[in-house]
C-alpha cells in the first residue's frame, strides 16, 4: 500500500530475521526442525511460517496488524472489502459471526489486508512490512501457489463463525484449508520431482491437523469451538455439551469414539509419510521430524486411552529430550555424519 517517506524499509536480511523471530516466539520446536535446511530454503520456510502464524493469530484474536500507515482512502477501500466479505461469509455460513463487534470487523479487515498484501507480494510490488518483503522474495524464488495461501485465509475466516462440522467430510474440508494448503506451499520450497508429492502433502496436512485438534481440544472448547464431527460423536452417544463433562474421558462411549478417531488419523498418517521420500534430500529432515513428533503425540493419545480432555496432549520433558536425540541420531546416520 502507500509508501512511507518517514523511515527506511527493512533490508531483506532484516526481514527474514523478523520472520525467524516470529517463528521462534511461536514454536521453538518448529524452529529446530527447520535448522537442517539450506539457508535459502530455511529463510523461505521462516517467512511462510510467519505468514501462517500471523493469520492464525488474527483469527484467534491474539494479534492484529498496525494499519496506521494507511491513508483515509486506503482504509475506506479496505473497510469496504471487509464489509463485502462479511456479507458473503454470513450468507455462506448461514450464521452470524462468533465475535461481537467491533472484534469481528477488526479480524476480518486484518485478514482482508493480508490477502491484499499477499497479492502485492506475488506481483513483486513494494512493501515496508518485513513479513511481506520476505514473502515477495519467497514467491520470486519458489513456485509457491498464492491460491493455496488464499485458501488458508479462507480457513481462518471459517474460525470467525461458529464451528459446525456435521460430518468428517466437513471437517476434512476445514483441515485442507488450514493445514494441507500449508503443506502444499512448503513442498514447493522443499522441492520434489514426483507429482504425487502434492497428494501426499495434502494427506500430511489432514493428519497433522487431526492431531492438532486433539492437542488443542481444551483451548478450543474454551473458545467455544468444537471441531469433532457431530454425526460421529452421535454414533457413540456423545453430544457437544457432553464435551464439557469432566467424567466423559472415563466413559466407554468416549473411549470408543477416540479409538475410531485415532484409527482414522492413522490412515491419513500412512498416506502422509509417503511424502517423505519424494522430497528433495536436502529438505527431507524437517518434514520427517514434524511427522515423527505428531505421530508420537498421537501415540500418547492412545496410551491415555483417548483421554485428551482432562489434561493437554503433548510430550513430557524427558520424553522430548529422548525423542529429539533419537531423531537426530537417525538423521545423522542417514546423512552419513
Amino acid at each position: 500500500m502507500a509508501r512511507s517517506e518517514q523511515k527506511r524499509a527493512p533490508s531483506l536480511d532484516e526481514s527474514y530475521a523478523v520472520c525467524k523471530e516470529i517463528t521462534r516466539s511461536a514454536s521453538t520446536s518448529f524452529l529446530r526442525s527447520f535448522r537442517h535446511l539450506p539457508t535459502e530454503k530455511r529463510n523461505a520456510v521462516y517467512a511462510l511460517y510467519a505468514f501462517c502464524r500471523r493469520v492464525d493469530d488474527i483469527a484467534d484474536g491474539d494479534w492484529l496488524p498496525n494499519l496506521s500507515h494507511l491513508d483515509k482512502a486506503q482504509m475506506r477501500y479496505l473497510d469496504a472489502q471487509a464489509e463485502d466479505r462479511s456479507i458473503v461469509l454470513t450468507l455462506d455460513k448461514q450464521a452470524e459471526a462468533s465475535n461481537p463487534e467491533p472484534d469481528h470487523t477488526l479480524k476480518l479487515r486484518a485478514l482482508t489486508y493480508y490477502r491484499d498484501m499477499l497479492d502485492q507480494a506475488s506481483e513483486g510490488r513494494y512493501s515496508e512490512d518485513p513479513l511481506f518483503i520476505a514473502m515477495r522474495d519467497v514467491l520470486r524464488k519458489f513456485p509457491v501457489r498464492t491460491s493455496d495461501l488464499h485458501q488458508l485465509i479462507d480457513g481462518m475466516e471459517d474460525d470467525l463463525y461458529p464451528t459446525n462440522y456435521g460430518s468428517f467430510e466437513d471437517l476434512r474440508g476445514y483441515c485442507y484449508k488450514v493445514a494441507s494448503t500449508v503443506g502444499l506451499a512448503l513442498i514447493e520450497i522443499y522441492g520434489y520431482d514426483d507429482p504425487d508429492a502434492r497428494e501426499h502433502a495434502e494427506e500430511m496436512g489432514i493428519f497433522l491437523q487431526m492431531v492438532n485438534i486433539l492437542r488443542d481440544i481444551q483451548e478450543d472448547l474454551a473458545r467455544g469451538r468444537v471441531y469433532l464431527p457431530k454425526d460421529e460423536l452421535a454414533l457413540f452417544g456423545i453430544s457437544n455439551d457432553d464435551l464439557f463433562d469432566p467424567s466423559l474421558p472415563s466413559t466407554t462411549n468416549w473411549k470408543g469414539f477416540m479409538r475410531h478417531y485415532i484409527n482414522r488419523a492413522k490412515t491419513h498418517q500412512k498416506n502422509a509419510i509417503r511424502l517423505l521420500p519424494l522430497i528433495n534430500l536436502d529438505s527431507r529432515s524437517s518434514p520427517s521430524v514434524m511427522a515423527s513428533v505428531y505421530s508420537e503425540i498421537l501415540s500418547e493419545a492412545e496410551r491415555r486411552n483417548g483421554d485428551v480432555l482432562s489434561r493437554r496432549l503433548g510430550l513430557g520433558f524427558f520424553r522430548k529430550i529422548g525423542f529429539a536425540l533419537s531423531t537426530l541420531s537417525v538423521w545423522s546416520i542417514r546423512r552419513g555424519l
